[in-house]
């Protein structure tokens, strides 16, 4: 196997382990009061490293905001160094930083959205379990506590999280603004918001949070025939997009040394720059023509 395809896979595999392989080896925190027990630097402490904590901490990733920056950094230059090493084009290696950063974003955020989803699809029953408690004649802290034991994960921690912060003597509004800022999912902020609504304006909240259950469980169901209905679709533009990055691991395969010749001097630098930011663009055009909302 050439050096070229050798630095392409040795990239490709730097940029999965940048955010995948602590996900692996480490079992994921029981409860998120684990999370909390990571000191946080310099870039922890801004907004946007506690947005990014939150992120890393939802996607199962055991590291702060500022051992992740630390960790993806030192990938992208073991990246650039590899590629401009085995391809010998100065404009291999920006490529190369670049791609181990989009792939370590890539990976958090799609963990991410997997935990979101989740907690969404747990719901429609938590719901149900929390109508049935108030029209037992249970409080809203006694149905929490009661939904905490017996829902599954991930909703239990974060649930169970809420009934630590109540014994801590939290009021019940802040407890749950907290959930929906901590978990930022659509259907959990509208749950919170009808009880909280029907908090302060009165009403029966067993009938509403049975109501909801409903809906909720429509909507989801609606997003999972729209899943179904585009899944070709989908599959079919991440297969066009793979063609490129298939097409020249080929020709590198059947001819070493080609790309570094034809992309290595003349205009080929400039080419391959301007075909890797509109493969970028094309990527992120896939991603938001297939992605599904209800």
């Amino acid at each position: 196997m050439s050096s070229a395809v050798a630095a392409l896979l040795a990239a490709g595999s730097a940029a999965l382990a940048i955010a995948g392989v602590a996900r692996l080896v480490a079992p994921r925190p029981p409860a998120p009061a684990a999370r909390a027990v990571r000191r946080a630097g310099p870039l922890g402490r801004s907004d946007a490293g506690r947005r990014l904590g939150a992120r890393l901490a939802r996607a199962g990733i055991p590291l702060g905001p500022d051992a992740f920056v630390a960790l993806v950094a030192a990938g992208a230059v073991a990246g650039a160094a590899i590629a401009f090493t085995a391809l010998r084009i100065p404009v291999a290696a920006p490529l190369a930083a670049a791609s181990v950063v989009a792939a370590s974003v890539a990976i958090v955020r799609s963990a991410d959205r997997r935990h979101l989803a989740r907690v969404e699809a747990q719901l429609p029953g938590i719901a149900q379990q929390l109508a049935a408690a108030l029209g037992a004649g249970l409080s809203l802290r006694q149905a929490l506590t009661r939904a905490a034991r017996d829902a599954p994960e991930p909703a239990r921690s974060e649930l169970a999280r809420i009934v630590a912060e109540l014994e801590m003597g939290s009021r019940l509004e802040s407890a749950l603004e907290g959930l929906s800022e901590r978990v930022p999912a659509h259907d959990l902020r509208i749950m919170v918001t009808a009880i909280l609504v029907q908090r302060r304006t009165g009403g029966n909240l067993a009938r509403a949070l049975a109501a909801l259950s409903e809906r909720l469980e429509e909507r989801a169901q609606l997003a999972r025939e729209l899943k179904g209905a585009t899944a070709q679709a989908r599959m079919t533009a991440w297969m066009v997009a793979a063609l490129p990055l298939g097409g020249a691991v080929m020709t590198e395969l059947a001819a070493p040394g080609t790309l570094a010749r034809s992309l290595g001097q003349g205009p080929g630098p400039a080419l391959l720059l301007v075909a890797g930011a509109l493969y970028a663009l094309g990527v992120v055009a896939i991603r938001r023509i297939g992605r599904v909302e209800v």
